[in-house]
């Protein structure tokens, strides 16, 4: 009795704790079984349990995205630079806006190319394989019918992405002709010309400013800027007159710019169409132009004469502001400026959506020496019926071909309703 009582009392040896991957694994062969224990096999399955053993919190190495500025500071150059730094986020080179990878919900959304190889379009070689080969080699089942050398294996290295980056809405509106975020482009507030573009046009310090006032030939009334035409006009009034009495006075030139010459009739006089054009301009005051040009952008019409005179007006120092109504083809008469000249430039998105440019976007190797071009976003114009209009009401009520004059005559007595 006294043997089985210490037996019966001997300390239990203290089980080793276990992680809870190794303690849900059953035994291997169960004690219990009745029948003869099968081997033990050499690997064995984790349970579902094991995926608890993952540490919960993120890798040490990866450092949560930065916060966005906010979304009026967005558009790119409308903000006070004096009062607040710009955002450190890259500018879409197609319409202005800083780009963002974080939030596809948010204005400016982009994503990130993959790089690709030299030989991405290159042409495949196809080598016929030789007859007498008496086995498949390892070139071909790799898909290369020829051994690389060290000036292939060189020209397989990815390279950068030779053409520049621009955000989502750019990238659906040349490709397909639409915007592909509207609810995302709404969250923005309107474009503030007062504040962001119309001081610089009127400084009395600094360079020079040209203003290229662009108007559509097919809506002339309804595009036409008259407030930066007034503006212009009384600022070449007070600044020219302190300039004569000797005391500093930047002057600044207001170009008119008559876009679209190619949708109106053929039997217009260009000499009448000018006449005209100066008359309205000068009823919506436009007192001081430094000249009327009519262009095309589509069929190059009076763009090298537009380039040049330009040029003459800036100098090497002068700044040079394209504004106008919204769809009244700024963008495109500026990429037409750089085609005409010979000169690769940043292709400017064109679409016929009113707003396409989010904000000001500067273009380099158009004009010479230190002379900078900047294309501004459209003005929001209370005279023109289109900007009311919803997407499907403006691809309907858009010119894209010649418009064509209709003669109707009315006899006496007859009733005329339209």
């Amino acid at each position: 009795m006294l043997a089985l009582a210490r037996r019966l009392s001997s300390p239990v040896p203290a089980r080793r704790l276990l992680p809870l991957c190794a303690a849900a694994r059953p035994a291997w062969p169960p004690t219990d079984s009745p029948h003869k224990p099968s081997p033990k096999p050499s690997g064995f399955l984790l349970p579902p349990l094991f995926a608890l053993c993952r540490p919960f919190s993120s890798p040490s190495g990866s450092q949560p995205p930065a916060p966005l500025p906010p979304v009026h500071l967005l558009r790119g150059g409308c903000y006070d630079e004096s009062r607040q730094a710009p955002p450190a986020l890259p500018l879409c080179p197609g319409c202005g806006i800083h780009m963002q990878d974080s939030d596809s919900g948010l204005p400016g959304f982009f994503s990130s190319p993959t790089p690709k190889s030299r030989s991405y379009h290159a042409p495949l070689c196809r080598t016929p394989v030789a007859a007498d080969e008496p086995q498949i080699s390892h070139s071909l089942k790799t898909g290369r019918t020829q051994e690389e050398g060290p000036a292939e294996a060189e020209e397989g290295r990815d390279l950068p992405n030779p053409k520049p980056v621009v955000c989502a809405r750019c990238h659906s509106l040349r490709h397909y002709g639409r915007v592909k975020n509207a609810a995302a482009e709404n969250l923005l507030p309107d474009f503030d010309f007062d504040h962001m573009v119309a001081p610089k046009l009127v400084s009395a310090s600094g360079t020079r400013s040209v203003v290229l006032a662009v108007v559509d030939a097919a809506d002339f009334d309804g595009s036409f800027p008259r407030k930066v035409a007034k503006m212009v006009s009384a600022s070449v009034e007070e600044y020219g007159s302190a300039w004569k009495e000797g005391k500093p006075g930047n002057v600044p030139r207001l170009l008119l710019v008559v876009t679209k010459i190619d949708l109106l009739p053929p039997s217009l006089s260009p000499t009448g169409l000018e006449y005209w054009v100066r008359q309205r301009a000068h009823e919506g005051g436009a007192s001081k132009i430094a000249g009327v040009h009519l262009v095309s952008s589509l069929r190059d019409w009076g763009v090298r004469h537009l380039v040049d005179h330009v040029r003459q007006l800036a100098g090497p120092r002068g700044n040079v502001w394209a504004v106008g109504a919204q769809n009244a083809g700024k963008s495109t008469l500026i990429n037409a400026m750089g085609k005409c000249i010979g000169v690769k430039v940043n292709h400017l998105t064109e679409a016929p959506v009113p707003g396409t440019t989010l904000g000001i976007v500067r273009v380099e190797g158009i004009l010479s020496g230190q002379a900078k071009l900047f294309d501004t976003p459209g003005i929001l114009h209370r005279h023109q019926i289109s900007m009311r209009l919803t997407p499907e009401e403006q691809k309907l009520v858009h010119v894209s071909k010649e418009l064509k004059p209709r003669t109707y005559r009315i006899k006496v007595g007859s009733r005329w309703s339209w």
